[in-house]
């Protein structure tokens, strides 16, 4: 399909996925996370398919607004353009409210709402340029109803879903769709070490996240929907 398309946190787990299948369908990836080690060797495994060249590998923290700007400067010189932007970076801590410390609410909140809402900031201008293009956030299945112990988490999930319905009704051509994907709970790192004993089989595999994901970014749902992926 020979898009350009943006996943935030795509050096594992639902990220590092839904760059493959964006990958294997044509489209080239910018694949990005704070840590270097883990770019590099995201950028070589998937490169390892045969379309090194159409993988882009960039370190920023998207909590800051000097790296989200930088990382747009760079795909834009790059890749001359942003068709998708898949807002999936997320952190999570599982333990009752009166034990969260400042420290969890701000981590997750700065991650999963700020980065989202950084990234939408910059992006959206390029798209109106472009006159097209499509955003898919990353909420949860916990971002429409709220789970005891999750209260940072749950806040921001239900934040990126009102940025979502916000920014599509801010929008008012047509070319440009902005998605939220709500997912039940994935078998993956996060989801391993937040605390819940979950059996692995009742998980949702991040492959199979990432095809809805894709199947999302076509862009033929109304703008604003939410999708939600639990089986």
């Amino acid at each position: 399909m020979n898009r350009i398309v943006i996943v935030t946190g795509s050096t594992r787990g639902i990220g590092y996925a839904t760059a493959a299948e964006f990958l294997k369908h044509g489209d080239r990836v910018v694949v990005l996370c704070r840590h270097r080690n883990h770019v590099e060797k995201a950028v070589k495994d998937l490169a390892a398919s045969g379309k090194g060249e159409d993988v882009l590998g960039l370190v920023a923290d998207i909590r800051k607004p000097k790296d989200v700007g930088r990382i747009v400067d760079q795909v834009l010189e790059h890749f001359g353009r942003i068709d998708v932007l898949v807002n999936n970076a997320g952190v999570a801590v599982y333990r009752p409210i009166e034990e969260t410390t400042d420290d969890d609410w701000d981590r997750i909140l700065d991650t999963n709402l700020k980065g989202t809402f950084l990234f939408l900031r910059q992006v959206l201008p390029v798209m109106r340029k472009q006159r097209k293009g499509i955003i898919v956030n990353i909420s949860s299945g916990l971002g429409v109803e709220g789970m005891a112990g999750f209260s940072a988490y749950c806040a921001s999930k239900f934040g990126v879903v009102g940025l979502t319905k916000v920014i599509a009704d801010e929008v008012d051509l047509p070319g440009i769709k902005v998605y939220a994907v709500l997912p039940g709970a994935v078998d993956t790192t996060l989801v391993a070490g937040s605390g819940l004993e979950m059996d692995p089989a009742d998980l949702l595999k991040p492959e199979y996240l990432a095809r809805r994901i894709f199947a999302v970014a076509e862009g033929k749902a109304s703008s604003g929907s939410l999708v939600e992926v639990y089986s």
